[in-house]
C-alpha cells in the first residue's frame, strides 16, 4: 500500500474515510508518530489522489491535509512520457540538421539576449528545441528523461510538462536581461536544471511542514545546488542560464505544494498539455512570420 495523507487530526481522517468509503476505494488508517495517515492500495492511489481533490475542490473551506511521503514513484507510463519528450528533442535535431538548416536556425530562433530584450520573446521558447551537437543533445535527452518523469510523476502529465517549460522560458529570459548583448544561449538545459528546482522546491516545502523535520527540509534543495554545481557549469556551459533555470523550479515547485495538496484532475492536466504545445506552436510561428 502507498501512504496518501500523513499527519492528520482526527477529523482530517474521518473526513478522507468518508470520501474514500464513498469512492469504493480500499483504504486503512495508522497513527503516525503527529497524527494519523491513511494509505490505499497502490493500483487505487490515482482514484484516490483524483478523488480527495474533487472533494477539496468542492470544500475550499476545509483544510487540505498533508500528502502522504509515499507518493508513487515515476511509473514505466511517466518515463514513457518523459523520453517521448526526449525522442521529440532528437527528432527536431535531425530535422533541422538533415535540411542543412541548422546554422541558420540557430541565428534565427536562438535565445539571443539582444533579440529578446528587443522583443523577441519568442526566442526563449524556440531555443529549448535548438542543441549544438549530439553530445549537447544527448545530456539534455537523458535530464529530460529523468527529471521529467520525477516531475511528472508528482504534478501530472500535463501541469509538471507545463511547470518544466516555463521554468526553461523564463530562465532564458532573466539570462537575456541579464546579459543584454552579445550573448547566444540554446538548449533545452534550462527547462532540464527547472525540472531539478521544481523537485527541489517540492520537497523543501514538503518535509518543512513535517513536525521535526525542519533542518531536513534544506537538504533537497541542497542536493540540487550541488548537482547544478556538477553538471550545470564547465566549458562552454551556460552557466547563467541553468542557474535561472534552477530558480524559477524552486519557486514553481514550492508554489506547486501550496497550491494542490493532491495532484490536479484530468481538466488541469488536458489544459496545461494544450498550453504547452501552444507556447511552442506560437512561438515557432512568431518566429517564421
Amino acid at each position: 500500500m502507498l501512504q496518501l495523507f500523513a499527519n492528520l487530526s482526527v477529523d482530517q481522517v474521518n473526513t478522507c474515510s468518508t470520501v474514500l468509503a464513498a469512492a469504493g476505494i480500499r483504504y486503512r488508517i495508522r497513527k503516525d508518530p503527529h497524527g494519523w495517515a491513511v494509505w490505499v492500495e497502490a493500483h487505487q492511489y490515482d482514484m484516490a489522489n483524483q478523488a480527495m481533490a474533487a472533494y477539496f475542490t468542492e470544500n475550499r473551506k476545509r483544510p487540505f491535509p498533508e500528502r502522504g511521503a509515499d507518493s508513487p514513484p515515476p511509473s514505466g507510463v511517466r518515463f514513457a512520457e518523459a523520453f517521448f519528450a526526449a525522442l521529440f528533442l532528437l527528432a527536431w535535431h535531425l530535422a533541422f540538421y538533415l535540411a542543412g538548416t541548422y546554422e541558420a536556425v540557430i541565428r534565427r530562433f536562438g535565445a539571443s539576449a539582444e533579440a529578446i530584450v528587443d522583443g523577441q520573446i519568442h526566442r526563449a521558447v524556440t531555443a529549448l528545441l535548438i542543441h549544438a551537437d549530439a553530445a549537447h543533445l544527448a545530456g539534455n535527452m537523458l535530464g529530460i528523461t529523468v527529471f521529467g518523469a520525477a516531475v511528472t510523476a508528482e504534478a501530472g502529465w500535463g501541469l509538471g510538462w507545463l511547470m518544466i517549460v516555463c521554468s526553461g522560458i523564463s530562465g532564458n529570459l532573466l539570462n537575456a536581461v541579464m546579459y543584454q548583448r552579445g550573448h547566444l544561449s540554446i538548449g533545452a538545459s534550462t527547462a532540464v536544471f527547472g525540472a531539478l528546482g521544481i523537485l527541489a522546491g517540492y520537497q523543501v516545502v514538503r518535509r518543512h511542514r513535517q513536525q521535526g523535520r525542519q533542518i531536513a527540509a534544506w537538504v533537497p534543495l541542497a542536493g540540487g545546488l550541488a548537482l547544478l554545481g556538477f553538471i550545470g557549469s564547465g566549458e562552454n556551459v551556460d552557466i547563467a542560464a541553468h542557474f535561472f533555470g534552477f530558480v524559477v523550479g524552486i519557486a514553481m515547485g514550492a508554489g506547486y505544494l501550496m497550491l494542490w495538496r493532491v495532484q490536479p484532475g484530468r481538466r488541469v492536466q488536458a489544459v496545461s498539455l494544450a498550453l504547452v504545445f501552444a507556447l511552442f506552436f506560437l512561438s515557432w510561428t512568431a518566429g517564421t512570420g
